[in-house]
Order: C-alpha cells, then structure tokens, then sequence
C-alpha cells in the first residue's frame, strides 16, 4: 500500500488489538484526523462502526469509504488500513471467525440501523470484557451479532487495479479528486496508449476510467456532505459545471440526491 507523506502514520500496536478474553470482544477509540492505521491483520474479525467522523479503509484491491453512522466488516487475516479523514469515533467489535456468518468472507460497507446504533453503544459503554456468555450480557451479544450479521450492505467500494502502475496512479487520483484527471495524460504517464489503457483498466477493475473517476468523486462527496458542506461546495470542488450535473451524477451512481447524506457528522 501506497504511503502518502502528508499522513500521520501509526503502527498497529498504537491501539491494543491483541485477541480478548471472550468471543466478542467490544472497543472504543478515537483515530485523529488525517491520521492512517498502516497495513495491518488481526487473527478475528471485525466490525467497524463509526459513531463520529469519516474513514477511508484500504486493503490491496480495493478502497472503501465508511462515512460517519455507517459500518464495515472485516474477515480475520484480511489485512487493511484504515485512515480517519476526521476525527473518528470507533466503536468495533472483533468476532472469533467460529460465530461468523458465512456470507462474511470479505469486506463489506453496511447502513447501520438505529437499534445497532443503539445496541453497539450500549454494549460498548456495559458489557465487561469478561462477560457471563449464558447470562443477560451473552444474549445481548447473541441478539446484536444477529442484528449485525443482516445489516443492508451499501456500495461504497472502489476498486483497485492489480498493474502496479495503474494502482499507484489511482491511489495518486484519489489525493486530488476535483482534479481533470484525462485519460489521455495519465495512460502517457503510466506508458500505454490510450486504447490499451483503457482496456487494461476496464479488466482490472471492471470499470471504465471515467466510470472508476465518477464514482471516486461521488464517495468523496458523500465524506464531504457528512462533514456539512454545501451542496454548491462540493460540486465546485469536485469539477463539476453545476449543481445540477453533481446532483445528477451522485443520484446516478447512489440512487439517491445528495440531500439524503448530509449532516451527521
């Protein structure tokens, strides 16, 4: 994984991530702005849950956005980074792999509902690492895997491609995405023609360049949105002509107008 200089990185070890004492283990932790976890894995699974801020999490194929009220899943041996955009308010839960359910193989962004909201936080703030597994406090865990494990997934993944010249020029592309970026410039940079390019590209990543570029752009948006921007802002700042073309674009990639994002930050 690419490092970028104007990130604050840490190791792993920063945060205490050794296995707990139970099959569920709950933590809560700031990660500070513009600060990256760098590539790391755990024996567990985990779970994800940004109460406060925006995070970004990278692995070798793919990055992921997790905006502030949503979540992720993460297999055990997956290894991953994670960088908080803001200050971001985790409250995770690892998972030995034997409680798992098998449709959780690989990263996956979900829309956290408010009774997970209010269960993970509950549990976070109450259940003690070494809780009773036949008591209250192990059917409450029961109850919320349950809940966790049926959570709607949303599509805030972009692909990676696997040419290391193509992977370094789209983790470069997401450090400026309001920037033109033109196909024509970057298959030069990388040494293709255009045609190759894009045809190594749509096989990579099963997207076209200017498909891969729009909805880069629309899941910076969505961070931007969470962090109260306006609207016009965000358009502005993301290259497109109006408010109506970003309207139009974010509706057309999430199904949705970017009002439906906005705030909680």
């Amino acid at each position: 994984m690419k490092t970028f200089t104007n990130r604050n990185w840490l190791s792993p070890e920063h945060y205490s991530m050794s296995k707990g004492p139970r099959p569920v283990h709950f933590r809560s932790y700031l990660i500070e702005s513009n600060t990256c976890v760098s590539p790391h894995l755990h024996e567990f699974a985990q779970f994800h849950f940004a109460r406060k801020g925006n995070m970004r999490l990278e692995t070798a194929d793919n990055c992921w956005i997790v905006p502030s009220h949503y979540g992720i899943w993460i297999p055990a041996y997956m290894e991953h980074a994670v960088w908080a955009m803001d200050d971001v308010f985790l409250e995770s839960l690892d998972i030995e792999t034997e409680l798992l359910d098998e449709t959780i193989s690989m990263c996956q962004a979900v829309t956290i509902s408010d009774v997970a909201k209010e269960l993970i936080h509950h549990a976070s703030e109450t259940i003690p690492e070494l809780y009773d597994e036949h008591g209250k406090d192990g059917k409450l865990v029961s109850v919320l895997l349950d809940i966790i494990f049926n959570l709607p997934q949303v599509d805030f993944v972009l692909p990676w491609p696997k040419n290391p010249a193509l992977n370094e020029m789209c983790r470069t592309i997401l450090e400026s995405p309001g920037a033109e970026h033109y196909i024509e410039i970057w298959s030069a940079k990388v040494g293709m023609s255009t045609r190759n390019f894009s045809r190594k590209f749509k096989t990579e990543t099963g997207l076209s360049f200017s498909l891969w570029k729009q909805k880069m752009r629309i899941f910076e948006s969505v961070i931007m949105l969470k962090q109260n921007k306006s609207v016009t802002t965000i358009a502005l700042e993301m290259g497109y002509s109006s408010t109506a073309a970003f309207s139009y674009s974010f509706k057309t990639i999430l199904g949705v107008p970017p009002t439906e994002y906005a705030g909680q930050s």
